[in-house]
């Protein structure tokens, strides 16, 4: 009711409700980084680091958002290097720098499903023009009903192809873009970058894994052109492991790890796996095979040209 007691129509900005989320998820991860600062200020870049790195994601992530947290700030107050002097932060500077995370850790996005009402009209305009980091879509009008059974009809049949308009297929499309994830880095752990022979210590994961295709698989795999896994022998319908003179298969495992993913990274996931022990000393890396390997740092971050991976440790591999 207004004022004077009159009924009023009660309308829902969705730029409020995004508005409303967004400010809550701040206040959260400002609060956890705000309670710990003094030990920021004495620890260091490192420290916060840390902080933001709790959130699911990948250090190099964060340190993206540093980098253009740090370009900004110089750009616009003339300040350089700021978190090397994190004693001169104050609120500001510390809430900058959390929406500017939050805004890349938690993307948001609105559906405006309802956007063939009347109500609807005035929002339409200044929520496209209020969207900026991405921009938005307007699609053609579906109204609910047609919405849901559009979506019931196509996940009962699973298929899209011989009934759908190219409207809505153009739907569906946007539905699964929006549900899919960003590929996998696929890295190839070697002993060494001579033969790219595997690692002794992934030779239960080539022999033993449950996941391994079963010997009627295999059969599947070559009466349609296809080859069995390094490992399998015809002979004896198992899984083996060379002898000691023999060649090991090159290139025989790979691991998938997240976008934005360090060589420590890689080193920790082979650690964890008890593939590695040990302390990192140092990688070598290419991008395929015969090519001269290089020296890569820990800090580096995996991909198309540095997927072959060595990597040393203190202790020596059985």
């Amino acid at each position: 009711a207004d004022s004077e007691g009159n009924k009023v129509l009660d309308i829902i900005n969705p730029i409020n409700d995004l508005e409303w989320i967004s400010n809550e998820i701040v206040a959260w991860v400002f609060t956890n980084v705000k309670q710990k600062w003094d030990s920021v200020v004495r620890r260091g870049r490192s420290k916060l680091l840390g902080l933001f790195s709790g959130y699911k994601q990948s250090q190099s992530f964060v340190e993206d958002i540093f980098t253009a947290v740090e370009n900004f700030v110089r750009e616009n107050d003339g300040r350089d290097s700021v978190f090397d002097r994190l004693e001169s932060f104050d609120e500001g500077d510390l809430y900058r720098l959390v929406s500017a995370f939050v805004m890349a850790r938690f993307p948001m996005g609105l559906a405006l499903n309802k956007n063939d009402i009347l109500s609807s009209a005035p929002f339409i305009e200044e929520i496209t023009s209020k969207l900026p980091i991405h921009g938005c879509f307007v699609a053609q009008d579906l109204s609910a009903d047609k919405e849901m059974r559009f979506i019931r009809h196509h996940i009962l049949h699973q298929s899209i192809a011989s009934t759908a308009s190219n409207f809505e297929g153009s739907v569906w499309r946007c539905l699964q873009k929006a549900f899919s994830l960003r590929s996998p880095v696929l890295v190839f752990p070697v002993s060494e970058m001579q033969t790219y022979a595997p690692l002794p210590g992934l030779n239960n994961f080539a022999t033993r894994d449950p996941s391994l295709p079963s010997k009627g698989f295999i059969s599947c795999l070559e009466s349609a052109g296809g080859t069995a896994p390094s490992n399998w022998d015809n002979n004896k319908d198992m899984y083996v492991i060379q002898g000691k003179n023999e060649i090991k298969p090159a290139l025989r495992d790979v691991i998938l790890m997240k976008p934005g993913s360090t060589v420590n990274d890689v080193f920790l996931t082979l650690k964890n796996m008890k593939v590695l022990e040990g302390e990192f000393v140092r990688a070598e890396a290419a991008s395929k095979l015969g090519e001269k390997p290089k020296l890569v740092s820990k800090l580096d971050i995996v991909g198309n040209g540095n997927r072959i991976l060595m990597i040393m440790t203190t202790k020596r591999q059985k």
